[in-house]
């Protein structure tokens, strides 16, 4: 939860001149909303140019911290844009993170933490995936051994966090897909897709600044 960050303290006093965020200072100031993923050009390719023109990327920058939401290309039921996933996306996505806590979003606006959050399409861990083992997993869209391991190498390369994982560490059964056509939603046969990952700085408690909490 990133509460103690984007709700004020009770009694806090509103933005001056009613600020820009919603309800007058109920949540922080938004200091800018770029959309794409800069770090992909036309020279990744074709596919590149297609999923940048999806609308598969937003970050918002506030006074602390980057969010970033994606929603992560889906290698496809033939495996069709597998390569341009694991390949191209991951990389390119980890270095713009990894800019954006480094040195920032350009034109000003310096390197802070990130929070990189939505469905990004990979069921990381063995606990994230309810029929681990499956014969069938390993040419599955999100579940490819390439896949989570390209997971592995963008969280660990860039030092970022699985917010959930980091406090909840061998727990299976939370899930945040569920087959609606095998009506798997009932029994809980689902895959966690959907994720909240963190510069390592929001868990770590020596640090100042927001934190990510349970």
């Amino acid at each position: 939860s990133m509460d103690a960050f984007l709700k004020p303290k009770k009694g806090a006093p509103a933005p001056k001149n009613g600020g820009d965020a919603p309800g007058n200072g109920d949540a922080p100031t938004v200091k800018a909303v770029t959309y794409g993923l800069p770090t992909m050009t036309d020279a990744d390719g074709d596919t590149a140019k297609e999923a940048n023109a999806e609308g598969r990327t937003i970050t918002v920058e506030y006074e602390a911290l980057y969010v970033v939401a994606t929603y992560v290309p889906n290698s496809g039921d033939k495996l069709q844009r597998h390569a341009f996933r694991t390949d191209v996306w991951d990389k390119r996505l980890g270095e713009y993170l990894k800019q954006l806590e480094t040195t920032g979003a350009g034109q000003g606006s310096p390197g802070k933490p990130v929070v990189w959050c939505g469905d990004l399409n990979v069921a990381h861990l063995d606990q994230d995936i309810w029929n681990v083992g499956a014969k069938h997993l390993v040419k599955t869209p999100g579940t490819t051994p390439k896949e989570r391991a390209s997971m592995s190498a963008l969280l660990e390369e860039g030092g970022f966090v699985d917010t959930f994982r980091h406090q909840h560490k061998d727990v299976g059964g939370w899930f945040s897909y569920w087959s609606v056509r095998a009506g798997n939603r009932p029994w809980n046969r689902g895959l966690r897709l959907d994720y909240f990952i963190a510069s390592a700085a929001l868990l770590d408690p020596a640090a100042s600044g927001p934190k990510v909490v349970d």
